[in-house]
């Protein structure tokens, strides 16, 4: 197993698909609304908008399909929030091993997730994996949608690192890209979309896993 001999004194997460196996239930909802409804090939349309927060997801909506995304995204997050309250939603394996072990090192950590405050923190409690983090900076705090870096230096700035010294950990394409943007050392972990050549050249390191991050932080 590759390892580096870096040290970092922050690490920020995305959320979704990342340490929230949630990606593939938000594709499910948006085919459950676009069946409804008779939006055609919804779900091009949710993997083009995944790592983006709720203004983008919408504007994306009115772009490819002509009308207001307001109403559907309203519907889909009713949906989505009525599994993640009933804990359908669950941790990746491993997640809080690797949180526990940085907290052990002494890192700082913050989540850096498009979803809102609320979604993030409810269903990080619900989990049981909120206590570890020690700020959460999330999509209605942003202006600028990923693949933008604004969410992950306001991290930096909430952990008070430099981006040069933290690592970011990501699973989607424009969370790759805002990372990198951010300065982060940016490790992809790969869910729904296998990387491909852009995702190669960006990202530092592509690990299969979480418990792979562990091992190539070296942390115990």
């Amino acid at each position: 197993m590759e390892k580096t001999d870096r040290t970092f004194k922050a690490a920020i997460f995305d959320m979704d698909g990342l340490i929230l196996d949630s990606e593939r239930t938000v594709l499910n909802c948006w085919e459950i609304i676009g069946e409804k409804y008779g939006f055609a090939d919804i779900k091009t349309y949710g993997i083009s908008v995944i790592g983006k927060n709720k203004k983008a997801t919408v504007d994306e909506f009115e772009r490819v399909y002509g009308v207001s995304g307001e109403p559907y995204e309203r519907e889909l997050r009713e949906i989505y929030n009525g599994l993640a309250a009933q804990g359908k939603v669950p941790l990746k394996p491993h997640t809080i091993e690797l949180l526990s072990s940085m907290k052990n090192a002494g890192m700082k950590i913050a989540i850096a997730s498009s979803s809102t405050r609320e979604e993030v923190t409810s269903q990080m409690e619900i989990l049981g994996a909120l206590p570890y983090f020690d700020t959460c900076v999330c999509g209605d705090q942003v202006t600028r949608s990923k693949p933008d870096p604004e969410i992950f230096l306001l991290a930096c700035e909430a952990l008070g690192v430099k981006p040069e010294d933290g690592v970011g950990l990501e699973d989607s394409f424009n969370g790759v890209r805002a990372c990198k943007a951010s300065g982060l050392y940016t490790v992809m972990v790969p869910d729904i979309l296998m990387p491909d050549d852009e995702m190669k050249s960006l990202a530092d390191v592509i690990l299969p896993s979480l418990k792979a991050v562990q091992d190539f932080l070296n942390l115990r």
